[in-house]
C-alpha cells in the first residue's frame, strides 16, 4: 500500500510517495515517485494540466532492433580487436556500427552524420558525444581498417553468424554488381574505373562488389570488393580461391555445399578450380552458344508437375563440359518467353526510330547547300553499328547502306525469318549445369531460381531510402573498401531482423520493416521545473512512445525493445 513520506534534507522538507515492499525477504520502504517540496506539490496540484515547453523526437525502434543485433554478434569488440587504437574518443568499432546503422535507416554523408546521431539514443547507449563523429574524425578512423584487417574480421564474423543465427550454407549464392562513382578521371585510384555499368552510365567510374549470400534471406557471408572494369569470371576465379581456405568454416554444420552462379562467372579456369574446392554447383550456359542443345524439338521435353513448376518443360542429357562429365537441364518457360519477347519487341522499337531519325538526317545532309560535315560511308556505318548493338538486335535488324551517283542511301528492314527462329528456337529457354547428377530435375531447377535472392540484396542496396550504397564521397581505395565494409554489415543486419520478423510470421520486405520501425519514435515533453514557464531548476522530462500500429507492436514486442527504454 502507498503512503506519503515527508523528509528533511538541510532543514527543507519534501514528499515522496513510498510502498512498502520485500526486499531480500525483509519489509523495505521503496520510493516510488518524488514529490518535491510543498510549494512544488501545490503548483503540481492547481495545475494539473501543465503543457510541456517543447518536445524532443528520436528515432528509436529501429537503431534499437539493429544496435541490439549488433550486441549479439559483439560487432564492436571484433572490429576492435583487430583493429586496437589509443583509449581516445570512441573506438573503430564504435565508428564502423554508427556507419552501418546510418546505411540502413537513413543514409547521409559524413558531414552530416553528428547531426543524424544526435537525433538518435545511440550517443546514450554507447557513451559517446556526436560531435566527436565529425567527417575528419570519421575519416581518421576508417584509415586505420585495411584490407588485410578487413578480411580477419569476416573470417571471424562469418561463423559467428552461423552459429548465433543458425544459417543453413547448404546453397549458397554467388553474383556480382557494381555501383556508380563521381569520381574524377584524373584521381589515382584503382577501384573506381570505366567498364560495363550496370546503370548504362558509361561515362561514370564505377566499383565492383561480388556477394555470395545464404538462400535463406540473402544474408552475406562473403564479399569482396573489385575494380570496375574486371570481368566477373575473374572476380569469381579469386572468390573461389578465398572461399577454399573457409571450407572447413563454412561446412562445420553441413555435409556439403552448392554454389549457385550465373553464366557470366563461367570460364574454363574456374571449372578446375570448383573441382578442387569441394563445393557442389548449379550454372547455366550462355544459350547462343550452344546450338545443338537449342535444336533439340519440345517433343523430347516433359513438362514438370511439382509446384511451383508446374508450366516448365524440360529434358535432361549429360555431356562433357571443360573436361568433365556434367548433368544438363534445359527448361522452356512460357511466361519467360513471353517477357524476352515484349523485351525485343520494345527494343526493337526504340531502334527502327532511331534508324528512320538516322535516315532523315542522311537526307537532309546530302540536300544542296546543306549545312554541317555531313556523311561519310565508314561514318554511317559507325552510327548504324551503335543503333544496332544489343542482345539479339543485330541479327533481326538487317540495314544496307549504297551509293549511287555520290550519293548514299540506307535502307533497314527485320528479318522476320530470324525473329521466328529466335523465338521458337532460344527464347524462353535456359541451361542448367551441376555435378549434382543424383539430383531431380525441380531440385536443379529450383537451386538456380534462388539465385533471385542475391539479386534482391543488390536491389536492395540500391534502395534511395534504405540499405544504400549511396551516397558515397570517397576516392581513396582504402576507404572505398571501408565503405563497402559497413554497407555489407548494414545489409547483413537487416537481413537477420527480417528472418527474424518472418519467422515470427511479419512478413515484410526490408523497405517495409525499416519504414515500420522508424514510425516508432522516443518522443520526450521537456517541462518547466514548477511546472510552469520562467520556473528556476533543472527541466523535468517525460519520455515516451509514439502511436504504434499492431505491426509496429508486434515487432517492438518480438525485438524486446522495452529493455532500451530503461538505459
Amino acid at each position: 500500500m502507498a503512503s506519503i513520506q515527508r523528509k528533511i534534507i538541510h532543514g527543507h522538507p519534501y514528499y515522496y510517495i513510498v510502498e512498502s515492499r520485500r526486499v531480500n525477504g525483509r519489509p523495505r520502504p521503496v520510493v516510488v515517485q518524488y514529490l518535491g517540496t510543498p510549494d512544488a506539490l501545490l503548483e503540481r496540484l492547481q495545475n494539473p494540466q501543465t503543457q510541456p515547453l517543447r518536445a524532443r523526437i528520436t528515432q528509436f525502434a529501429g537503431v534499437a532492433a539493429l544496435y541490439d543485433l549488433a550486441r549479439q554478434l559483439k560487432l564492436v569488440e571484433l572490429i576492435d580487436e583487430h583493429v586496437p587504437k589509443r583509449r581516445q574518443g570512441p573506438s573503430v568499432g564504435q565508428y564502423i556500427l554508427v556507419a552501418a546503422i546510418n546505411r540502413c535507416l537513413a543514409p547521409t554523408s559524413k558531414l552530416r552524420m553528428p547531426e543524424w546521431l544526435a537525433a538518435t539514443p545511440l550517443p546514450r547507449w554507447l557513451g559517446v558525444h556526436p560531435k566527436q563523429f565529425s567527417s575528419p574524425r570519421f575519416w581518421d578512423n576508417m584509415d586505420l581498417l585495411g584490407e588485410a584487417e578487413i578480411d580477419a574480421i569476416g573470417q571471424v564474423l562469418t561463423p559467428r553468424l552461423m552459429d548465433t543465427f543458425h544459417l543453413d550454407p547448404a546453397c549458397l549464392l554467388f553474383d556480382c554488381t557494381n555501383f556508380d562513382t563521381f569520381i574524377d578521371t584524373e584521381t589515382h585510384s584503382q577501384l573506381p574505373q570505366r567498364g560495363h555499368a550496370k546503370s548504362k552510365r558509361t561515362d561514370l567510374r564505377i566499383v565492383g562488389l561480388a556477394l555470395l549470400v545464404t538462400a535463406d534471406f540473402h544474408v552475406p557471408l562473403f564479399w569482396k570488393v573489385y575494380p570496375g572494369n574486371q570481368h566477373d569470371s575473374v572476380t569469381f576465379s579469386e572468390v573461389l580461391k578465398e572461399l577454399t581456405g573457409r571450407y572447413r568454416d563454412l561446412t562445420r554444420d553441413c555435409d556439403d555445399i552448392t554454389l549457385v552462379f550465373d553464366k557470366g562467372n563461367n570460364s574454363a579456369r574456374n571449372q578446375n578450380i570448383l573441382d578442387l574446392t569441394g563445393f557442389h554447383f548449379v550454372g547455366s550456359l550462355v544459350p547462343s552458344q550452344f546450338a545443338d542443345l537449342l535444336a533439340i524439338p519440345m517433343r523430347k521435353f516433359h513438362t514438370l508437375k511439382e509446384p511451383p513448376l508446374e508450366s516448365i518443360q524440360c529434358f535432361r542429357l549429360q555431356r562433357q563440359l571443360w573436361g568433365q562429365a556434367r548433368t544438363l537441364v534445359i527448361t522452356f518457360s512460357p511466361e519467360l518467353q513471353r517477357k524476352q519477347i515484349r523485351g525485343i519487341e520494345q527494343q526493337l522499337s526504340k531502334k527502327r526510330r532511331l534508324l528512320d531519325d538516322l535516315q532523315v538526317r542522311l537526307r537532309r545532309s546530302q540536300l544542296p547547300g546543306a549545312k554541317g560535315k555531313g556523311f561519310s560511308r565508314e561514318s554511317l556505318i559507325k552510327q548504324v553499328e551503335q543503333i544496332c548493338s544489343g542482345q539479339h538486335i543485330r541479327s533481326l535488324l538487317q540495314v544496307d547502306i549504297t551509293e549511287h551517283n555520290g550519293l548514299l542511301k540506307m535502307t533497314y528492314r527485320t528479318d522476320a525469318a530470324a525473329y521466328t527462329r529466335l523465338q521458337n528456337n532460344q527464347l524462353g529457354k535456359r541451361i542448367l549445369f551441376t555435378d549434382h547428377h543424383d539430383w531431380t530435375d525441380p531440385q536443379i531447377i529450383l537451386a538456380y531460381r534462388a539465385q533471385s535472392h542475391v539479386e534482391d540484396a543488390f536491389a536492395d542496396m540500391k534502395d534511395p531510402y534504405f540499405l544504400s550504397w549511396e551516397p558515397m564521397f570517397h576516392w581513396t581505395d582504402s576507404k572505398i573498401r571501408v565503405h563497402a565494409f559497413y554497407c555489407v554489415l548494414a545489409l547483413m543486419m537487416g537481413c537477420l531482423l527480417q528472418r527474424r520478423a518472418f519467422q515470427q510470421g511479419i512478413k515484410l520486405s526490408l523497405h517495409q520493416l525499416f519504414k515500420t520501425l522508424g514510425g516508432i519514435q522516443e518522443v520526450t515533453n521537456i517541462s518547466s521545473a514548477a511546472g510552469k514557464p520562467g520556473s528556476a531548476g533543472r527541466p523535468r522530462l517525460q519520455t515516451t512512445l509514439s502511436e504504434m500500429d499492431s505491426t509496429q507492436q508486434a515487432l517492438y514486442r518480438l525485438f524486446e525493445l522495452d529493455r532500451y527504454r530503461k538505459n
